[in-house]
């Protein structure tokens, strides 16, 4: 018998509700590497780290930060990053995907990110096609043992890194690559030579020899977000102290505090930058 009235009104809707499930699928709805809300309807921010990473992902709420930062500017981000290959990706909700992007050798230090971006090899060809597809805004970072910079030729060779990636990056104005700084090492797990090595990188990561005549390149100076200034104390261009985890132990993993300052600086800069950058899904 049926529904009365609903004779011929059933079969659109059903129709329409088929033509929703599959969209739906087309798009990965809300799991999956490319997950989430549909193509179009958001922009996506992007953030490859390691633990470091996740320190301020989680202990500074980037998701939450983000949220505040659409509520107050009638914005549409999402946030999504990606931790080591074990980790893998979490979408906007901060919901694990169960998959991951392949990242090469699982490595992110300035050698890892310089193969990652600019070598022909087909894995890393591969994962940065993933991220390049998925994600208008990508930031990156190394872990704080790259902060110990050797010497003048390990600085050298770093720009020289740093230079290539900035030429792929070049090769896609449609995307906006946030560079970041390495975090500093606690005082008990480095020199000053390497300390002040680490410092120096930061300054011409972020100054116009680096930047200038590249648009859709920016930098987040995270290492000056957690160094002790440059001031010749016997501190300078280390953790800042109140940053410590430990003050007897070397680990040089920023505590609490410093994740609940960073976490929300970062996701508000890459918001910030998105938007004055003017960019689209």
């Amino acid at each position: 018998m049926g529904i009365p009235g609903t004779r011929g009104v059933l079969r659109p809707v059903v129709a329409a509700g088929l033509a929703l499930l599959v969209a739906c699928v087309l798009t990965s709805c809300g799991g999956g590497a490319g997950g989430g809300l549909p193509v179009g309807t958001a922009i996506r921010l992007f953030f490859l780290h390691h633990s470091t990473g996740s320190g301020f992902v989680w202990g500074g709420d980037m998701r939450g930060a983000v949220a505040a930062y659409n509520a107050t500017h009638g914005t549409e981000f999402e946030f999504w990053d990606h931790g080591y290959n074990a980790e893998g990706l979490f979408n906007a909700a901060g919901q694990a995907t169960g998959t991951n992007y392949h990242i090469p050798n699982d490595n992110t230090d300035p050698d890892g990110l310089a193969y990652l971006w600019t070598s022909p090899n087909a894995d890393a060809t591969a994962a940065r096609n993933d991220i390049l597809s998925r994600y208008p805004v990508i930031a990156f970072k190394s872990c704080f043992p790259a902060s110990a910079i050797t010497d003048a030729a390990m600085l050298q060779q770093y720009k020289d890194w740093y230079l290539a990636m900035r030429d792929v990056f070049g090769a896609h104005p449609d995307r906006l690559f946030i560079v970041m700084s390495t975090p500093p090492l606690h005082r008990l797990a480095t020199n000053t030579t390497e300390a002040d090595n680490a410092r120096a990188f930061a300054n011409w990561l972020k100054s116009a020899t680096y930047l200038s005549g590249h648009a859709n390149v920016v930098c987040f100076d995270l290492f000056d977000m957690l160094a002790q200034a440059d001031d010749a104390s016997p501190t300078a261009n280390r953790l800042r102290y109140e940053y410590e985890g430990s003050h007897s132990e070397s680990d040089s993993h920023p505590n609490d505090a410093a994740n609940a300052i960073v976490g929300p600086a970062l996701a508000n800069f890459m918001c910030e930058q998105a938007q004055s950058h003017g960019v689209t899904p």
